[in-house]
């Protein structure tokens, strides 16, 4: 018996270590988000030589400024460590949303694990933004008034540091009656997500 516990520890820590290399903190090697229903394990690209390639490789956008960190609106921004804690901790358990802005194109290539697509171009049509609000768990009182004590809290990312169509949609939610409490932005998006070495999906 002694020997069976010592060989299926021997296992676990050889399969855990295939995560240590590059570790997402000194304490978390890997997480498990559903995505559509099936369990995706998050971690980071393990080769130490790997190199970002491809449209998020760039470091220049012709007319695009960088975003600052600091919303006016007092929405909070949460870098990759919190998305991933809220991913855990909400989305997991239904109690949270992970919103990706970008194009239906770029969603379906690659995403987060976990996120849902409501495309940018959305934010232009108030009867769309109303029913994504209801889906949310807020309910539009008889007097205009948002009723809010049910609503989910909600992350939302685009493409990047340079992308502000996250900053954009967030202003137009919180105009329509959504708490700033119950949002997240995070800010580095898609690009900072890919050049950590995260997990990504197709979908």
């Amino acid at each position: 018996m002694k020997l069976l516990f010592v060989l299926i520890a021997s296992v676990l820590v050889l399969y855990a270590g295939r995560y240590d290399k590059v570790k997402i903190t000194p304490e978390i090697s890997y997480m498990y988000v559903y995505h559509k229903g099936k369990a995706v394990k998050i971690h980071r690209i393990q080769d130490t030589k790997n190199k970002l390639t491809g449209e998020y490789a760039k470091t220049y956008r012709p007319g695009k400024d960088i975003q600052p960190i600091e919303m006016k609106n007092g929405v909070q921004t949460i870098g990759e460590v919190e998305l991933l804690h809220f991913l855990k901790e909400k989305v997991n358990k239904k109690q949270g949303i992970l919103v990706d802005l970008r194009s239906k194109e770029y969603y379906k290539k690659e995403s987060i694990p976990g996120a849902v697509n409501i495309p940018f171009k959305v934010k232009n049509d108030h009867s769309k933004m109303e029913k994504i609000i209801k889906v949310f768990g807020a309910k539009r009182r008889a007097d205009g008034t948002l009723d809010t004590k049910d609503a989910r809290t909600v992350a939302f990312y685009c493409h990047g540091l340079w992308c502000g169509k996250s900053a954009e949609f967030i202003k137009a939610f919180v105009e329509l009656g959504y708490p700033p409490e119950k949002i997240l932005y995070y800010r580095g998006g898609f690009q900072m997500w890919k050049i950590l070495g995260f997990t990504t999906v197709t979908n």
